[in-house]
């Protein structure tokens, strides 16, 4: 080896060894977005299992956005960094444009639900017919949408184990909203109380002029009274 090869040896095994640095540090650093990425959408995926048992909605999350985070983890496992360098800006964007979407959908319902609950709790202050708790939880829930606590509750954080998680959480929040409706409602279905309660837990404003003269009877002989007594006022 010649004294100027030798003399260029160093410097070039530092700029390897910086190369080498910087891959690694470049790698770990997309391998951390991903994981972002997928988390984002994991948390969307479960928010939408949720909503389907407990709000009764029919939300869709996008394949192509689910199908992208899988073929993304096949390139982070098969070392292709530079095709995952290439893709994962794009997929960020497409993973948070679903997450928006589904969360934005959810909030919408949750806002007209909440409204009937709250009258729900009004009335059920006046009938004391249900648990408080039970229709505490259902508020809450709804108020704060704060969910994870429920889903990722101790080490065992499978996704099929959160998935059933996370439906067996809204089916038992659901069924809690029917009971307590059922138990507040049901005594009026099929009189001619029934729009009056109907109203009453939607937030509809209440005018004499409009009861008929049987319902105010009928008003007068329940445990209503009182309460629509404040309504009217």
């Amino acid at each position: 080896m010649s004294t100027e090869q030798s003399e260029n040896l160093p410097d070039k095994n530092f700029e390897e060894s910086i190369e080498e640095i910087y891959q690694q540090y470049r790698h770990r650093q997309l391998a951390s977005r991903l994981e972002d990425i997928a988390e984002t959408m994991e948390e969307t995926i479960l928010q939408r299992i949720l909503a389907e048992e407990f709000l009764q909605t029919d939300l869709e999350i996008d394949d192509d956005a689910k199908q992208a985070v899988t073929e993304a983890r096949e390139l982070l496992e098969e070392y292709d960094f530079e095709a995952l360098g290439d893709r994962i800006d794009a997929l960020r964007s497409k993973v948070e444009d679903q997450k928006r979407r589904v969360s934005n959908e959810i909030h919408e319902i949750r806002i007209g639900m909440q409204s009937r609950v709250n009258g729900m709790r009004r009335l059920n202050e006046r009938v004391d017919r249900v648990s408080e708790v039970r229709l505490q939880a259902v508020h809450e829930l709804l108020s704060d949408w704060d969910w994870k606590g429920q889903v990722y509750r101790d080490d065992e954080w499978s996704f099929e184990r959160l998935k059933q998680r996370a439906a067996d959480y809204g089916k038992d929040m659901r069924e809690y909203f029917e009971e307590c409706r059922e138990e507040i409602f049901g005594p009026y279905v099929g009189t001619p109380l029934e729009p009056i309660v109907e109203g009453l837990l939607s937030d509809k404003q209440l005018f004499l002029d409009e009861l008929t003269d049987k319902q105010i009877d009928l008003l007068r002989d329940s445990d209503l009274e009182d309460y629509v007594e404040l309504s009217l006022s």
